[in-house]
């Protein structure tokens, strides 16, 4: 299914103290590693930033917010505003485990009466890893404009299908391979663990360097 993915590259890792997106998980910085996953799913891949200079490792188009310092839904506007097909998967860049095989079935999962496909993992909604029809476009911008930034607010405006953990197949297949899907770094600890995931997990399974 043609479609678009918005890497969100803009938030400010307060928490973490240092640009998150950069941080190294094996030989690849952690966005590059999302943005590898990324690239077998769709060649069309903006990544929202107001600092390109930072990730020109990507070699990706870039993306500027256009309502400036707005969070997450200033990021899916900017992404959603450039992008040229119907359908965007919106992630944010400090998942390091996501994969394509995700993607794709949230993709499948897609249909026309509904704006948005969510997953709601462990009891939570995760608007950060989904998927959205550019017809929500003029209900996001009237978000902006008044100042509406919780996604929750945003979410409550628009038709959401919500999906959850059984409808991934991956979920049957590997539960623990699953859980580590919606993983996300926010804090040094977070990032210890995710390397030591990685070392442990991701190596084992997959061989991988």
């Amino acid at each position: 299914m043609n479609c678009t993915i918005l890497l969100l590259a803009g938030g400010q890792s307060s928490r973490m103290g240092v640009n998150k997106a950069l941080l190294k998980i094996g030989e690849a910085v952690n966005i590059q590693r999302v943005a590898n996953v990324f690239k077998k799913v769709t060649e069309n891949i903006l990544v929202v930033t107001n600092s390109p200079e930072e990730y020109h490792i990507l070699e990706l188009p870039f993306i500027p917010d256009i309502y400036i310092g707005q969070g997450p839904l200033g990021g899916l506007h900017a992404g959603m505003s450039s992008s040229e097909t119907e359908l965007q998967v919106l992630s944010a860049c400090d998942m390091p485990f996501v994969n394509d095989q995700a993607v794709n079935e949230m993709l499948s999962c897609y249909e026309s009466d509904f704006d948005a496909i969510i997953p709601e993992i462990n009891g939570r909604l995760q608007p950060l890893f989904a998927v959205y029809h550019k017809r929500c476009l003029p209900l996001l911008t009237e978000c902006l404009e008044k100042k509406e930034l919780k996604m929750k607010l945003f979410l409550e405006k628009i038709r959401v299908k919500v999906i959850k953990e059984t409808d991934f197949s991956l979920y049957h297949e590997d539960p623990e391979r699953f859980r580590l899907l919606f993983f996300n770094m926010n804090t040094m600890e977070d990032y210890e663990e995710a390397k030591h995931i990685y070392q442990t997990e991701i190596v084992r399974k997959e061989g991988t360097p």
